[in-house]
């Protein structure tokens, strides 16, 4: 199976992140790491997601990005933009709710966008675990439709949380 990443640029406070191929889960720790350093800067003017060259995309992903769109209306009041040219991904990243914080462009730009691919480093399964969590939280916050359908995954997430949570205590103890 072949596996996507995740590529990155920022120029004059615009941040682009382009996302290739099958973009799952473990291919977007380092995405919501940057995530949280872009919300603490003060020069965001505005971000790009580019999805022309994505393939698949898992729930993952989607709440990710929609942490990303959220927190730039809530923190910087900018509305990102999505760009796809993959119907099926367009009605994917629709049906979850992501046209609420994002305008959703159907676009086929250059594909020699100067990017560089983000590195998944440090991946343990706590943190791929509190990723996976935060995400489908996130989603479940843009509709009740995501809520109806990804509580039942979260509350288990919460439980092997808490389970790695004690084990983790134990250890250290």
């Amino acid at each position: 199976m072949s596996t996507g990443h995740v590529e990155y640029a920022s120029l004059n406070g615009t941040h682009i992140f382009k996302l290739i191929g099958e973009v799952r889960a473990q291919s977007c720790i380092s995405l919501d790491k940057l995530l949280n350093r872009i919300e603490q800067q003060q020069n965001v003017v505005g971000a790009i997601v580019d999805l022309t060259e994505t393939t698949f995309i898992d729930s993952t992903v989607l709440g990710i990005l929609a942490k990303l769109g959220l927190k730039l209306k809530q923190v910087h009041h900018i509305q990102a933009v999505m760009l796809s040219t993959n119907p099926d991904i367009t009605t994917l990243a629709n049906s979850m709710g992501l046209g609420q914080v994002f305008v959703i462009l159907n676009y086929c730009g250059d594909p020699n966008v100067c990017t560089q691919a983000l590195l998944d480093d440090n991946i343990t399964h706590g943190t791929m675990l509190g990723t996976v969590l935060d995400a489908h939280k996130t989603l479940m916050k843009l509709n009740e439709n995501n809520q109806n359908m990804f509580e039942p995954l979260v509350k288990q997430l919460e439980k092997e949380q808490v389970n790695l949570d004690s084990a983790s205590a134990k250890q250290n103890a």
